[in-house]
């Protein structure tokens, strides 16, 4: 995606000219254009009137997002800035440099456009995946209202997906504890341990790719039994689609306490 602007400091305008003739640029709006491979979400974007930003964005630089099909854009100019169905961040709007933004503001329009809870998603995964530090974090969102400072008390960086944070979150009560990434003796890393000896597992959306982690996931699984925990396993879909069928049957076992359970020794 490229200025008209900018081209012209590299080129003649005759030269541009041929190029758009011959298919090598197309013209979205006025001063913008872009190539025949331009990413699909970034040419609706600016042919709209705006650019990329928020859980968009976010999504383009490896960050884990809640699925969603609305395309997060804000506008490039001050006559479509505040068009009702697009984003905006607190303060004063910042000048548009790119067709898709910067991390940090399309962080901050975010902590503007998300629930609580998918918010502190895309926050754990910036952490996780080293795109911020923890005090660049929460430089960038400095000032924000109550709520954004709330939410933030909530992110832990240690999950390594989306799906994880979901779990943690929806099962957070008084006086329930919930480690993240935990190394259990005997059967490696988990993803969640509630209480003392509930496990919880997250099985990516790709899962099952691999039969031989298949059998390996079930083997810790057993493992996991034998040390006295109880291993609960879900799938992506769970998750994402189905928790008003799956959260209320682990409230179900948590009421019964079976994360409170005596565990055995690990062997030395």
């Amino acid at each position: 995606m490229f200025k008209r602007g900018k081209l012209l400091e590299t080129m003649s305008r005759a030269e541009l000219d041929k190029l758009i003739a011959e298919g090598g640029l197309r013209q979205l709006r006025h001063g913008w254009l872009a190539e025949p491979t331009a990413h699909p979400e970034v040419v609706r974007a600016v042919s709209a009137g705006g650019v990329l930003t928020c859980a968009t964005a976010l999504r383009h630089y490896g960050v884990w997002v809640p699925p969603t099909t609305k395309l997060h854009v804000r506008g490039s100019t001050s006559s479509v800035r505040n068009h009702p169905a697009w984003c905006r961040h607190h303060g004063r709007p910042p000048r548009v440099t790119s067709a898709v933004d910067e991390l940090p503001t399309a962080l901050r329009h975010a902590a503007r456009c998300l629930s609580t809870e998918d918010f502190v998603v895309v926050c754990d995964s910036i952490l996780n995946r080293r795109l911020l530090t923890p005090s660049a974090l929460e430089a960038e969102l400095s000032g924000t209202p109550k709520q954004v400072q709330r939410a933030l008390t909530l992110v832990d960086g240690r999950a390594e997906s989306g799906t994880e944070t979901l779990v943690r979150l929806r099962l957070r009560a008084p006086n329930l504890r919930i480690r993240t990434q935990v190394a259990v003796p005997e059967v490696g890393r988990v993803d969640l341990v509630v209480g003392t000896s509930m496990i919880i597992e997250v099985d990516g959306y790709e899962y099952h790719a691999d039969p031989r982690q298949f059998e390996k996931d079930r083997l810790r699984d057993l493992q996991s039994r034998a040390l006295g925990y109880d291993p609960i396993r879900l799938t992506y879909q769970q998750v994402v689609y189905q928790w008003d069928r799956v959260g209320p049957l682990i409230a179900e076992l948590l009421k019964r306490g079976v994360h409170r359970k005596q565990l055995k020794a690990a062997s030395t």
